[in-house]
């Protein structure tokens, strides 16, 4: 049963979406609820038109810089021809601003019931990355690593974690500092959060969306987004290696490695934000805690 506070969340969230739909011309009879997780994703059916609403990023993120870098990119990748989900045509796609909310309007595209071929992502991957190296948008260097070290200072004051853990994740923090600012790796824009979530299996193809994490950096981390999950949790690790076989990436397991840990750290700090309105995330947070605990158990 959905508590009050959850309920007058998603109904602000729709509200916000469809009065900035309306405003804009568009037709529709209802508001279907796609995903509910860091952003709520609804269509406005029947209309070609879903709405990104940031409910739980925006809460840690202000302002509407990210999703404004999301459909800058985003609308370059699909005038490139890349396999992915584009900004709306049929009505302004955003950045928009409601009530506190900012929100943006992408083409609606229709699912098919089948788990995406892990080959054909990493595959598709690299094509996005391939059609990247030219983007000429103004993008942040090694973001996630300056937003991770911000968000842990603040869930650290709030008392999120035991004192224990804490002292283990700023100690990793300061060790994957460390670490990336030895190395000297080509870099480029990536997609930034490239995890199976974010890419759909549809009528048109296997689609990626969700670039509003997008910043300059190593084409690992985008690799270790891919497959982080199944090392650390241990599971559909054939997905894995069939997601890199089919980026093809010639890799550097060391490097690859590192670059996992980032991302565990960083999967840690928002499961435990996400956590707060949808608590299974907490219990993906104690099995990422686990593998960094184990993993860095020479340096905390």
């Amino acid at each position: 049963m959905t508590s009050p506070p959850e309920k007058a969340r998603l109904e602000n969230a729709i509200h916000a979406a469809c009065t900035v739909a309306k405003q804009q011309g568009l037709t529709f009879t209802e508001a279907v609820v796609l995903q509910d997780r860091s952003n709520l994703v609804i269509h406005l059916r029947p209309a070609p038109v879903v709405a990104r609403i940031a409910t739980t990023t925006g809460t840690v993120r202000f302002g509407d810089t990210w999703f404004a870098k999301e459909i800058a990119v985003a609308s370059y990748l699909a005038a490139a021809g890349a396999p992915v989900v584009s900004p709306s045509k049929l009505i302004l796609p955003g950045t928009h601003q409601h009530n506190g909310l900012v929100l943006s309007f992408w083409e609606f595209v229709e699912e098919i019931d089948k788990f995406p071929d892990a080959t054909v992502v990493g595959k598709t991957l690299r094509e996005c990355h391939e059609a990247l190296v030219n983007f000429a948008g103004d993008l942040t260097v090694l973001d996630p690593l300056t937003e991770c070290e911000s968000l842990l200072r603040n869930l650290i004051s709030q008392n999120a974690f035991s004192c224990k853990d804490g002292e283990m994740l700023q100690a990793v923090n300061h060790h994957l500092k460390s670490q990336f600012q030895q190395l000297q790796l080509p870099m480029q824009p990536l997609h930034g959060d490239s995890n199976f979530s974010n890419v759909l299996n549809t009528r048109g193809g296997v689609l990626w969306t969700d670039w509003e994490d997008t910043f300059i950096g190593h084409i690992a981390w985008d690799i270790a987004c891919l497959i982080a999950s199944s090392y650390v949790f241990g599971t559909e690790m054939e997905l894995a290696t069939a997601a890199l076989n089919g980026y093809g990436l010639a890799r550097d397991q060391e490097i690859l490695d590192l670059f996992i840990a980032a991302r565990t750290f960083q999967g840690v700090l928002w499961n435990f934000i996400i956590g707060q309105q949808h608590p299974e995330s907490l219990q993906r947070l104690e099995v990422r805690l686990r593998w960094l605990r184990d993993r860095f158990s020479n340096i905390a």
